[in-house]
């Protein structure tokens, strides 16, 4: 009797704990059912985000963003194998053609030059002495000439006199025949010594010409040797910014090394990223507007991107329009693409979890019972803050764009304040 008891004693004080947090548990239930959301069905409409539904011409539009950079870009790279004595301009830079940027070394360089300088001054010298023996030789020849004419001159002279002196006897004919053969002899030296000039001089211009090519050469061979060593002066090559430096004052360079790159300041091109899902409404030749955050500028479709990177697709786009202020490359923009232009369409402001193409459930307000009536919404094509909204619901209507999940299950909210 007395363990009997005892045990009915012990199941009794056991019992009672496990009842008292079964109560608690049912109450805590209780508590939170009766306060859940979803047992709610009144809302404050004042606390809500409205969205009116519009009714007329829609822009289509895709956005994205994105940076601009140089239309014209010179990527300036080391010809010779150098060092760099002084770094003048650093990135950021506005630069001219000529403006000299880096100032390299190469001593094998200054020597080839002053060889080549040489080589010319040289060859320049030779050729004018040339001119100066050919001169000496013509002038010479030209004074042989001019004596044999003259004494073909005398001798014609006296062979006409005698012609006139032989039927008096006083001259002989056989004196009169040498001074004919004089005349004919004399007459024949002429001749030849005319012909030998004229040959002289055409093999005179022949070697001079010779020469003269033999000194363009050497100008080249100095012009080609002045240039290497004036390449040694790293100039921007276009009129813009000094976007790279790649070197620093000391170091020594290869040839083919990257030295600096050079971009147009105010010819630019607007690299725009969009979501890959939108890239397929837009075609070459789209307007578009770019947001530099100072300022805007019109611009236009140039170049899609066969690639897709990490969801996005790039659209190069050339600006058409005039900078603003702020425009400079590797400026941050945004930008939207005017894919299509919609005639008397629906729209509204876009709610945040909404995508072009989807149909989702939203509330709209029925201001004339006080309530928020849950209705499947088709949706279209994006217009920046705007999307088309493909559903027959009149224009001025007003729905709910706040997020309302944990309303969505209920079909009907009474709203609290108009």
């Amino acid at each position: 009797m007395d363990i009997k008891q005892s045990l009915e004693k012990k199941n009794k004080r056991t019992g009672r704990p496990v009842l008292w947090a079964a109560s608690i548990a049912a109450a805590i239930i209780c508590f939170v059912a009766l306060s859940a959301p979803w047992q709610q069905s009144s809302i404050d409409l004042t606390q809500l985000t409205l969205a009116t539904v519009q009714q007329g011409a829609l822009d289509a539009r895709v956005s994205g963003y994105g940076s601009l950079r140089s239309k014209y870009t010179r990527f300036l790279t080391a010809n010779y194998q150098a060092q760099v004595d002084e770094v003048l301009l650093r990135p950021g830079a506005r630069v001219e053609t000529d403006t000299v940027i880096l100032r390299l070394s190469n001593p094998a360089l200054e020597q080839q030059l002053n060889r080549t300088r040489l080589a010319l001054a040289r060859q320049k010298a030779s050729f004018e002495a040339l001119k100066l023996s050919q001169q000496s030789e013509q002038l010479s020849a030209q004074g042989n000439f001019t004596l044999l004419k003259s004494e073909l001159a005398g001798a014609q002279l006296r062979a006409e006199a005698e012609s006139q002196l032989i039927a008096e006897g006083i001259v002989s004919a056989l004196d009169h025949k040498r001074s004919q053969l004089a005349v004919k002899q004399l007459s024949e030296r002429v001749n030849l010594a005319e012909v030998q000039m004229q040959q002289m001089q055409a093999l005179h211009q022949k070697r001079l010409d010779v020469e003269r090519e033999l000194v363009e050469e050497f100008v080249l061979a100095y012009a080609s040797a002045q240039a290497d060593v004036d390449k040694l002066q790293v100039r921007a090559g276009i009129d813009g910014m000094l976007q790279e430096l790649s070197v620093e004052q000391g170091q020594s360079v290869q040839v083919g090394a990257p030295l600096a790159v050079v971009g147009s300041e105010h010819e630019l091109l607007a690299d725009l990223l969009v979501n890959e899902r939108e890239a397929s409404q837009i075609i070459l030749g789209q307007l578009a507007v770019i947001d530099t955050f100072s300022g805007t500028v019109e611009a236009q479709v140039r170049r899609i991107d066969p690639l897709v990177r990490d969801g996005r697709v790039a659209i190069e786009l050339e600006l058409i329009g005039e900078l603003p202020s702020n425009a400079r490359p590797a400026l941050t923009i945004e930008g939207e693409i005017i894919t299509d232009t919609l005639e008397d369409a629906l729209y509204l402001r876009r709610p945040s979890f909404v995508e072009a193409g989807q149909t989702r459930p939203l509330f709209i307000v029925n201001p004339s019972e006080n309530q928020l009536v849950k209705a499947e919404l088709e949706f279209g094509k994006l217009a920046g803050d705007s999307i088309e909204l493909r559903s027959a619901i009149p224009a001025g209507t007003q729905v709910v764009i706040s997020d309302m999940g944990e309303y969505m299950h209920l079909q009907e909210l009474t709203t609290l304040s108009n």
